[in-house]
């Protein structure tokens, strides 16, 4: 693996990745002051149904142009790869204009008879011309990782996410949206306008790079044969799980109402879950899920040239940073939620839910890393089945739980559900790559080196009030963490195999 590229293009994404859940984040505030946590909850019901066809249009298409160009490159066969992002390139942009139709002349069913609430129709029709532009970006994003050009995904998705705030809140700021429908019109306005320049963006910057290749192709035969393994189980993967996530979001409104919630109760609970304290969750994975995203080509390209060591040794390094970065972001969480739902939403109940849904971050973070390493390794089939399973016992449990319990079973099921789907994950890459994961190394010690700082920090007096003393106590749980788990590092680095043997 070249680490040093990797590391460059790793946080090259990262900061890109920082700025745009940054944008996101003061987004999902934005809209939850213009349409509440009621309008929150429809929005999230039409994009849940959005991201059942945007998924099966850009998922599998995108990991197949990373991994089979990625292969191309480990053979030097530059020119090879061009032609097979250019014949994929007309596949998915195809494809992807069919399924745009279908969306557009279903909407009045998805939006009626799917989710109940005709409110959402104009919305997903709003979307649905969105998706050949996307697909066609997707391609493009998966060719420019596999060459490791990081910048230009980097500058795309930031000018894709800018886009899309700016379209928003100039609709909200000049037409003023008089009911919920079409609020969340203007609220997805911003999303199809953001895909045509994207299109744009990423077209230019391939024209510009396959320039230098001069007009010369060449033939790719059994293209299909070696695409489909990869594609069609991603996508069906993808299909699949956001398909039964779109059943899972439908029943928990459902669910709720007949736990004792009115509708507009029910939405805006739902809403609080999903739609403030899940993006809060989910947040800080900036700095991981770019990783993740580039370990496929590393992945991809040792198992071509059947490197088996330096396979254990990028799943274990991985797993490793993981697991040492999401710990205590998980414990910061359960310390300091109240404070952080009032900084970011004006309200207690949503840092209630953060710390809820906190210990799920080291199990949703590993998960992320590990299905890249699968999908590097060509187990697109395994990470279909892991996937399956967990989506279909989560509507199981979403269907019969929610009336019992009612919100507290939403949490439980996101917990329940990212512990099964990591475990099987993980189970998974141990069989194919023999890894070992260091208990005491990557949980026990990360653990107990964030959970010191942050028992002091409760019972430090306040010493600036509000916002200011969150962020000292913050600065002192991580100035404590980050030299003192690199110490223990590279003070047993130094130990001897035997010694390692006796004590761990």
């Amino acid at each position: 693996m070249q680490k040093r590229l990797f590391i460059k293009n790793g946080m090259i994404m990262a900061a890109c990745a920082l700025i745009i859940r940054s944008l996101a984040m003061m987004f999902r505030v934005y809209l939850s002051e213009q349409i509440g946590s009621e309008g929150l909850g429809i929005y999230q019901l039409i994009l849940t149904v959005y991201a059942f066809f945007a998924l099966i249009s850009t998922s599998g298409i995108s990991i197949t142009v990373t991994r089979l160009v990625s292969d191309c490159l480990a053979r030097c066969e530059n020119v090879k790869a061009v032609s097979v992002t250019e014949r994929i390139l007309l596949f998915s942009v195809i494809f992807s204009t069919a399924l745009a139709a279908v969306l557009f002349s279903c909407a009045d069913i998805l939006g009626g008879v799917f989710l109940r609430d005709v409110r959402t129709v104009p919305a997903l029709k709003l979307l649905a011309p969105s998706m050949p532009f996307m697909s066609f970006s997707a391609v493009l994003r998966g060719y420019f990782t596999a060459q490791r050009k990081m910048l230009r995904t980097a500058g795309e998705q930031l000018l894709e996410q800018v886009s899309e705030i700016g379209m928003c809140v100039f609709v909200f700021t000049f037409f003023a949206p008089k009911n919920l429908a079409a609020a969340c019109c203007a609220a997805v306005s911003g999303t199809t306008a953001a895909e045509v320049l994207s299109f744009v963006y990423s077209l230019i910057l391939y024209l510009c790079d396959i320039k230098r290749l001069g007009k010369k192709r060449e033939p790719v035969r059994k293209l299909f044969r070696q695409a489909a393994p990869i594609a069609l189980p991603c996508t069906a993967s993808s299909g699949l799980r956001s398909g039964l996530a779109a059943v899972e979001n439908m029943l928990i409104p459902a669910g709720l109402m007949k736990f004792g919630a009115d509708s507009a109760q029910a939405l805006s609970e739902y809403g609080m879950i999903g739609g403030m304290a899940m993006p809060v969750i989910v947040f800080p994975s900036v700095f991981i899920l770019p990783f993740a995203s580039l370990v496929i080509t590393e992945m991809s390209q040792a198992n071509a040239l059947n490197h088996k060591k330096s396979i254990s040794h990028i799943a274990e390094r991985m797993i490793s940073a993981t697991l040492k970065y999401s710990i205590p972001v998980m414990f910061i969480f359960i310390f300091f939620s109240d404070e952080i739902g009032r900084l970011i939403y004006h309200s207690d109940k949503a840092g209630f839910y953060i710390a809820a849904l906190a210990p799920v971050v080291p199990l949703m973070y590993l998960d992320s890393s590990v299905d890249g390493m699968l999908k590097g390794l060509n187990k697109q089939t395994s990470y279909l089945i892991y996937n399956v399973i967990d989506s279909v016992i989560r509507v199981i449990l979403t269907y019969f739980l929610l009336p019992v319990t009612g919100a507290a079973g939403v949490v439980f099921i996101i917990i329940f559900s990212e512990l099964l789907n990591t475990s099987m994950s993980v189970w998974g890459l141990i069989r194919v790559t023999k890894l070992k994961i260091h208990l005491f190394d990557n949980i026990i010690l990360p653990a107990v080196c964030i959970l010191i700082p942050c028992l002091i920090s409760t019972i430090l007096p306040d010493l600036f009030g509000g916002t200011a003393d969150l962020f000292f106590k913050l600065l002192l749980c991580l100035g404590f963490y980050c030299p003192t788990i690199m110490i223990c590092h590279f003070s047993r680095r130094g130990f001897s195999a035997e010694r390692k043997a006796v004590l761990f």
